[in-house]
């Protein structure tokens, strides 16, 4: 054991496996124990990665009085259960999107995290992006004025092969399955994060990836929104889109535009952009913005799905770092003086309304007032 450091749990041999641990060392915490549903798997995946406690009873993590934090990286309907859990132990939670199975369980959470007194995060990682987080500043430092408009695009060729490997929750709506959750949560909070909260929604979701006759949840959305500053915006993605990976983001304001220039390819830098009366310029990325290069997950023999090998390319790892790092001075009580902080469950409260939004509006094709936060 390392006195120096705080002692953290992770919940999921998956993506919590990938990026979770990686990014927790990388951010001063010591995994002292990973919780998977199979003993004897969640061991064999721990071994390489020098986890001292594998085990598929969370009770048994948390009897280590030196785990303060516990990350929650299950699939989403499993988050409850384990995030209960773990506050009723009066640990500290970071817990994945999408955050709940709806908005009620969400208020829940909320309610016991608040209640108990712990200090409370959401996984939403790339508001420590630097493209995003710069974006971010150029909206809110009001160098294009007033933002009137959002729009995000994101097509990834990624489920056009049907031999192609899935978790078999992400298959299923029933558990949370999907890529509005998984992605589209990401959007949602980039979009309440930089111009402000959500109203009302008009969302189509669809499955469109070919060959795969049992899969009940989206992997295709478009999702028009108004916020209650009266910008409006469309967000749009599918994994299932033919050709080349498509990225955009941009921001149109009341003096200006501005947006993220993606590379071609996973990992590669992103440049953020600003129209206005004096033309085009490349902003600066600030020093306390720059995140590494993204480095694959070392043990190839663990990568087993689709979405292990997009998890383990190394994009979360060191947003998910600042997470974490900004978690552990919380924890210490130390001073938070960064601009860019992580979002917590009332943010996660926020974005589930809004996901429960878009959900009704494509099963029952109309606009859909997202409730507001109580």
């Amino acid at each position: 054991m390392n006195g120096d450091k705080p002692g953290a749990v992770v919940v999921g041999t998956g993506f919590g496996l990938f990026t979770h641990v990686r990014a927790l060392r990388d951010a001063g915490f010591e995994v002292r124990a990973i919780v998977g549903r199979d003993r004897e798997r969640t061991a064999t995946r721990a071994a390489p990665l020098g986890i001292p406690l594998a085990t598929d009873r969370l009770a048994e993590a948390l009897a280590d009085t030196h785990n303060v934090l516990v990350t929650v990286a299950t699939p989403p309907h499993a988050h409850y259960p384990v995030v209960m859990e773990a506050i009723a132990a009066g640990r500290h939670v970071v817990c994945e999107k999408p955050f709940a199975r709806d908005l009620p369980q969400a208020r829940e959470m909320l309610a016991a995290a608040q209640a108990a007194g712990i200090i409370h995060m959401l996984g939403a990682e790339f508001r420590f992006d630097s493209g995003q987080a710069l974006l971010r500043r150029v909206v809110q430092d009001g160098m294009i004025g007033a933002p009137r408009q959002f729009m995000r695009i994101y097509h990834q060729p990624g489920l056009q092969d049907p031999t192609e490997t899935l978790s078999d929750w992400w298959e299923d709506a029933a558990q949370g399955g999907g890529f509005l959750g998984a992605f589209g949560t990401h959007m949602i909070d980039q979009v309440i994060s930089t111009i402000g909260p959500i109203i009302r929604v008009s969302a189509v979701l669809q499955t469109l990836a070919p060959g795969r006759p049992r899969m009940t949840a989206d992997d295709s959305y478009s999702v028009q929104f108004e916020c209650e500053n009266g910008a409006k915006g469309l967000i749009v993605a599918a994994m299932a889109a033919p050709g080349p990976l498509v990225m955009a983001t941009k921001i149109v304001g009341s003096e200006g535009g501005a947006w993220i220039q993606s590379g071609a390819s996973f990992g590669e830098a992103e440049e953020v952009w600003v129209s206005d009366k004096n033309g085009a310029r490349r902003i600066a990325m600030p020093d306390d913005l720059a995140n590494p290069p993204p480095t694959p997950f070392p043990v190839a023999e663990l990568i087993q799905t689709e979405q292990d090998r997009w998890h383990t390319m190394g994009i979360d790892v060191a947003p998910y770092a600042r997470l974490f790092g900004e978690m552990r001075r919380r924890i210490a009580g130390t001073e938070i003086t960064s601009r860019e902080v992580a979002g917590n469950f009332v943010d996660a409260v926020q974005g589930q309304a809004v996901l429960d939004a878009a959900r009704r509006s494509s099963a029952e094709n109309r606009w859909v007032d997202v409730e507001a936060l109580q």
